[in-house]
């Protein structure tokens, strides 16, 4: 009877609760509600001809906020100006014929920030926590350990793994452990959209972002307010000179803020990883001055300097593995995306 931004009701997790449910590469997850505008719109179908008005109620904690009614002539009614936190959503249908008007309760309606990860398979997951579960996730399906304290975060589908590692289909990367250093820093609702995709240089990352509709349908569903990018090493691993990588690199930058309304200083870019295969270290380095020239150039921010980071004490952070993360070293990613994100966007 009620439509809440584009939230659905789940009877079958928790009834109450207001739930986004994402088109996913490999099927779809869904999570509490979130949106990062802070406009809720609220549509009523009338489509029950004994309703004949609904107030709706909207309150943090179960306390009114804002009341508005919607008719059959304005069934569509908007919140302005909410501030972050969770909200709950009261309606009351009044009835032609009813003496009980009848009732619907949603909860945990999110207006905080989404954030939109794009990277390569560090991003994805590898090698840290992987699962094999069915084509529709929750946070119910997962342990406590891989979910944010939130539930919105939790292993999302990874793309690549069934050509690289068939036994996994979803991996909780790094994106837990940032959610939950961002909802306390910022004190709102966070989701962390891990947009990772396994082998992918900035080229065919570009590609994707122009070409798959599921990618584009998925990002203008959640529309991120933030965005971070770390890519680079499968440049590095083929050879890619510096200019090319600098030109796709400030492309994807373009297709975020042309066609997704990003703001450029919430756009953060990383220094790729480094890497301990032979030859690697000189072509990384070349890529962090186009990185550190985009960012003065184009007004972005600066994301965390992973090179740097993860240059020494490669057992302790990679392992065997010369690049990928061990999961030590993917809860130091969160960190320092952490870092970086509260140092670029103070308030969120």
């Amino acid at each position: 009877m009620v439509r809440i931004g584009l939230g659905i009701l789940r009877p079958d997790l928790d009834p109450t609760t207001l739930y986004l449910t994402v088109e996913d590469a490999k099927g779809t997850y869904t999570i509490p509600y979130i949106q990062s505008d802070r406009t809720l719109r609220v549509e009523v179908d009338f489509l029950d001809p004994r309703v004949e008005q609904a107030r709706v109620a909207v309150s943090p904690a179960g306390f009114p906020l804002r009341i508005a009614r919607a008719t059959r002539e304005r069934p569509v009614i908007e919140f302005e100006g909410l501030a972050c936190g969770e909200y709950n959503a009261r309606i009351v249908y009044t009835c032609a014929g009813e003496a009980e008007p009848v009732r619907e309760r949603y909860e945990r309606i999110g207006i905080g920030t989404v954030i939109g990860a794009i990277g390569d398979s560090i991003t994805e997951g590898y090698y840290g926590y992987g699962f094999q579960r069915g084509e529709d996730l929750a946070a119910a399906d997962f342990p406590a350990e891989a979910v944010s304290r939130d539930g919105r975060n939790f292993p999302q589908f990874s793309p690549t793994t069934a050509w690289h590692l068939p036994e996994v289909n979803c991996f909780q990367s790094w994106m837990t452990h940032l959610n939950d250093r961002l909802t306390d820093a910022w004190r709102r609702p966070v989701f962390i959209a891990n947009e990772g995709w396994g082998g992918y240089t900035t080229e065919a990352y570009l590609a994707l972002m122009r070409t798959d509709a599921n990618w584009q349908a998925r990002m203008r569903r959640l529309r991120p307010t933030v965005w971070l990018i770390h890519l680079g090493v499968n440049d590095e691993r083929a050879q890619a000179p510096p200019e090319v990588f600098a030109a796709n690199l400030t492309a994807i930058v373009d297709v975020l803020t042309s066609e997704y309304g990003a703001a450029a200083e919430r756009i953060l870019v990383a220094k790729p990883c480094y890497d301990y295969a032979e030859g690697a270290e000189s072509i990384l380095r070349s890529y962090c001055g186009e990185i550190d020239r985009l960012v003065a150039e184009r007004g972005l921010s600066a994301g965390p300097d992973f090179f740097r980071a993860y240059s020494t004490d490669r057992a302790r952070w990679y392992g065997a593995d010369p690049v990928h993360p061990n999961t030590e070293g993917m809860a130091r990613m969160a960190e320092l995306w952490s870092e970086a994100l509260v140092r670029a966007i103070p308030q969120g």
